[in-house]
């Protein structure tokens, strides 16, 4: 875990090089960034860390007829297996914790830093809320919800302001979506106002308007998934429901929120009986290579499945437990088979 966590701050180091520099960030800045990311990298890396763990563990067990020795004496292979699994359920819930009650506020912290001190944009007040206010600098968008799945905009209006604060322009619509970096509003009316007070109406069904702010700005005043703990976007769903607009990203983010954690435990299942097969021929090196394989196949489908149940072709529940479902099988299948 530790070798994980300082290649991910390496990495994460060199690709913001650029844009510390430029900005000329401060060193307290960067290191509380490094610090509020350790979590987000514990709990992002910890199963492939439970994986090479059981794997090169037992693997050495195997490999120096450890475990011959023991079951020689009467130990049970699964006495002695059942360690890992205790280690790999703590680190379930320990997971669980820091998603809970640490990440929330470290992610926040990170998103701030990064977009504010280190790309150098404006900072947004954080919404928990569907609605929200946005300014910047005469412009003041009001957005009833906002899609970052599908980059859609739901009942926006925005008001334009001349030197004095007095308003220049209105415009409504029922909703607008980004597409080929410009926003298509639908169905709205533009109101514009002259010096005298008197207003311009003009009504439109489908109209490109070009206004400053893309879908990451919007995306800096609302609340992603990772940075609400799980009974936050519980509450944060029911809002949205009542308030008639989709769910479904927010579904599947709130039950990854525990198909993630848990798949500590299908690595650990994973691990134990792919150690005891490839430890025999002592070939820890291509067993290692074959793990790290391993891992990110898993990690990807995982990815895979959650984008399949965000774009709508799978159910919230299913497409954040499928991948668990499917290499638990696989686990247990090989774990029950291994010669006693």
């Amino acid at each position: 875990m530790a070798t994980f966590i300082m290649l991910y701050l390496l990495v994460e180091m060199f690709e913001r090089l650029d844009d510390l520099i430029k900005h000329q960030v401060p060193v307290i800045y960067i290191i509380k960034y490094c610090l509020c990311l350790i979590p987000l990298i514990v709990f992002q890396v910890s199963p492939m860390g439970m994986l090479l763990c059981s794997f090169i563990t037992i693997g050495l067990f195997v490999k120096h007829n450890e475990i011959t020795a023991l079951k020689a004496h009467g130990i049970s292979l699964y006495r002695v297996l059942k360690v890992f699994f205790f280690i790999a359920c703590a680190l379930f819930l320990f997971s669980l914790w820091l998603q809970e009650y640490v990440m929330p506020y470290t992610n926040r912290q990170v998103k701030e830093i990064k977009n504010v001190h280190i790309k150098g944009k404006k900072s947004a007040r954080l919404s928990k809320r569907p609605s929200f206010w946005y300014r910047t600098g005469d412009t003041i968008y009001n957005i009833d919800f906002f899609d970052p799945d599908k980059n859609t905009l739901q009942k926006i209006t925005i008001f334009y302001y001349g030197p004095d604060f007095l308003l220049k322009k209105r415009i409504d619509a029922k909703a607008a979506v980004w597409d080929n970096g410009t926003w298509v509003f639908d169905n709205g009316t533009i109101r514009d106002f002259d010096a005298g007070g008197e207003m311009r109406v003009t009504n439109f069904s489908k109209e490109k308007i070009a206004i400053e702010k893309n879908p990451e700005d919007f995306k800096l005043s609302r609340k992603e998934g990772d940075e609400m703990s799980l009974s936050e976007i519980r509450s944060f769903i029911k809002t949205i429901k009542k308030e008639g607009y989709p769910t479904t990203g927010y579904e599947v983010d709130m039950y990854a929120k525990l198909s993630y954690p848990f798949i500590n435990v299908i690595m650990a299942l994973l691990g134990i009986p792919f150690a005891l097969r490839i430890g025999r021929s002592g070939g820890m090196a291509l067993g290692i290579s074959l793990s790290v394989a391993l891992g990110f196949l898993y990690w990807t489908f995982f990815a895979f499945c959650l984008s399949l149940g965000k774009g709508g072709s799978l159910a919230p529940f299913f497409s954040a437990w499928v991948a668990n479902l499917a290499f638990g099988s696989l686990g247990l299948y090989l774990f029950l088979h291994v010669r006693q």
